[in-house]
């Protein structure tokens, strides 16, 4: 089976589970016995996880002769997303600048610098998401700054973390030479993250409602929590019911031959979902307490504040 990215690697994934890897840039840089590489287990139980003896790091047992570190797997995605830009640039493409969350650790980066180092990328910075959104958001409103500062807050509930970060945009003097130029800057004054907080930790709870539901008919021999592709399926089921229930009340689940040919529907309300993640929603404030108090500001204080 040829390396696949993208939307082919989401149809293999379901087919081939223990051959598609998903979110490795949790594994990047940590120990195999660390709470993210637990969790990571814990959401998707059938791969063969080893410990790297040597590093003391991860290493996947694709098969009988090959493992794979996060930072190869990492890699060969860094790798494919040049061959898009390079296609989209229309010429070759060695420099790189590369987003990483804001709660990063030095080994993480030192990670994410490795991978990028085994394909021939040339990473010219680090940037976290936080400063990269603000980049990208000022960039198009240079116009709207002024001598007095202006606060923006950026929420982001991604697929496995949460992060608020609060950002100044201002427009400041600078003297080049006997000349003093007026230029937009931004400065970020406070960030809150909570890394376990996002869509899949949504996903995985409502897989494994649908695996109960299924395994509560008892119409087969085996167990749907032993079948990777079985489990790959309900996932992939439960991405999609997700996102009807965003705009509707209740949806049925569908898989046709989710194992030993049997079909699995069972119909699932807004309201369980909600019952599901209840803990989940206690959580919600906490990046934006955390970014307020790094940035010294409250919620009454923040009378020029944003949202996003």
């Amino acid at each position: 089976m040829r390396d696949c990215f993208g939307d082919a690697a989401l149809s293999t994934g379901v087919k081939y589970p223990k051959s598609a890897y998903w979110y490795l840039q949790l594994l990047l840089g940590q120990k195999f016995d660390s709470p993210l590489v637990t969790k990571y287990r814990q959401w998707f139980p059938y791969y063969d996880m080893r410990k790297d003896e040597e590093r003391g790091t991860i290493l996947f047992q694709h098969d009988s002769e090959t493992a794979y570190s996060p930072e190869e797997l990492v890699a060969m995605i860094l790798n494919y997303t040049r061959i898009i830009a390079q296609d989209y640039a229309e010429q070759p493409i060695r420099d790189c600048v590369i987003t990483v969350p804001v709660f990063y650790t030095q080994a993480q980066r030192r990670a994410m610098l490795y991978a990028a180092n085994l394909v021939g990328l040339n990473v010219l910075q680090l940037m976290t998401d936080a400063a990269a959104t603000a980049l990208n958001y000022g960039l198009f409103r240079q116009a709207s700054f002024n001598a007095t500062p202006q606060y923006i807050m950026f929420y982001d509930v991604g697929a496995l973390s949460t992060t608020a970060s609060i950002i100044e945009y201002r427009k400041a003097q600078v003297k080049e030479g006997s000349v003093a130029n007026t230029y937009p800057q931004l400065s970020v004054k406070g960030v809150g993250y909570d890394h376990l907080l996002g869509g899949l930790e949504i996903d995985i709870r409502l897989r494994d409602h649908l695996a109960r539901s299924f395994e509560g008919m008892k119409k087969t021999q085996g167990s749907v929590f032993e079948s990777p592709r079985a489990m790959g399926k309900l996932l992939k089921e439960a991405k999609r019911v997700k996102r009807v229930l965003s705009a509707n009340t209740d949806f049925y689940a569908q898989v046709e031959g989710l194992l030993e040919d049997v079909d699995f529907k069972l119909k699932v309300t807004r309201e369980e979902l909600e019952a599901m993640c209840s803990d989940l929603y206690d959580r919600v404030q906490e990046p934006v307490r955390q970014a307020l108090e790094a940035a010294d500001m409250t919620m009454v204080s923040a009378k020029n504040l944003c949202c996003f």
